[in-house]
C-alpha cells in the first residue's frame, strides 16, 4: 500500500462496529408514527444525511414536523447506543497507533450526528487520535456527494490524491474515488452482498486493519 500522510475515516462500519444498530432505525422510525414503510427503505436511505433522511421523511411520508424535530426524534432511538454500548472493531486501535508513530494526520468523516459520533469514540478510548472529527450534517449532504471528503482536505490543507480514504460502503468508495482521492474498502458484514463491487472500486479492499498491521 502507497504511503500517505492524510487519512480520512469513516465511522460507521469502518472503525465501529454499528451497522446493526442503524439497520431498522428507519424503519423504526416510521411504525413508531404508524407508517407502514417500503420494503427498499434501508437502500433508500443508506446514503442520506439525517438532514436528507428528514427532508424524505416529510415528503415520501407527510409527516407534519420539521426536519430538526425529526432528527430529534431519530437521535433519541439510537443516540444511547454510542454513549454506551458499540464497540471497535477488531484492530482498529493498534491501527491507529501505528499510524500515530507514523505521525499521520488523520479525522473522521461521517453521516452520524457529531456529538453522537464523538461520545462513541471518546468512550472507546480512540478520540486522541484524530485531528478533527466531520459529521454530513456540517454540509448538508451525505457521501453520495464528495463535500465531506473536500472539506476534510481543506481543513489538512491537502490534495485529494495525497488522502488515503477508509470507507466500507459502496456509494461512498465511488464518491471518495471520482474525487481523486486514494480508496481503502474495509470489510463489513452489513455490506458483504456487494462485496465484489466494493473490491472493484476500492484501490485496495481489506478484510480486517489486522492486514495493514
Amino acid at each position: 500500500m502507497k504511503q500517505f500522510r492524510y487519512r480520512i475515516f469513516d465511522l460507521d462500519g469502518t472503525l465501529l462496529d454499528s451497522m446493526a444498530a442503524w439497520h431498522d432505525l428507519g424503519k423504526d422510525y416510521l411504525l413508531q408514527k404508524g407508517i407502514n414503510p417500503p420494503g427498499n427503505l434501508n437502500e433508500i436511505m443508506a446514503s442520506m444525511s439525517m438532514a436528507e433522511s428528514a427532508a424524505y421523511f416529510q415528503e415520501a411520508f407527510k409527516i407534519d414536523l420539521c426536519a430538526e424535530e425529526i432528527i430529534d426524534e431519530i437521535k433519541k432511538l439510537i443516540e444511547d447506543k454510542y454513549k454506551y454500548d458499540l464497540k471497535l472493531k477488531p484492530y482498529v486501535e493498534k491501527y491507529l497507533q501505528k499510524l500515530e508513530n507514523e505521525h499521520a494526520a488523520i479525522c473522521i468523516a461521517t453521516a452520524t450526528p457529531l456529538n453522537m459520533a464523538k461520545a462513541a469514540l471518546e468512550r472507546n478510548g480512540i478520540l486522541k487520535y484524530f485531528s478533527f472529527v466531520l459529521s454530513c450534517d456540517d454540509v448538508g449532504v451525505g457521501k453520495n456527494k464528495p463535500d465531506i471528503y473536500y472539506l476534510a482536505a481543506s481543513r489538512f490543507n491537502a490534495r485529494p490524491p495525497e488522502i488515503a480514504v477508509y470507507e466500507d460502503a459502496d456509494f461512498a468508495l465511488i464518491t471518495a474515488r471520482e474525487a481523486g482521492f486514494y480508496t481503502i474498502g474495509v470489510y463489513d458484514e452489513f455490506f458483504k452482498y456487494k462485496r465484489k463491487d466494493i473490491e472493484i472500486i476500492s484501490d485496495i479492499y481489506i478484510e480486517s486493519f489486522k492486514e495493514l498491521l
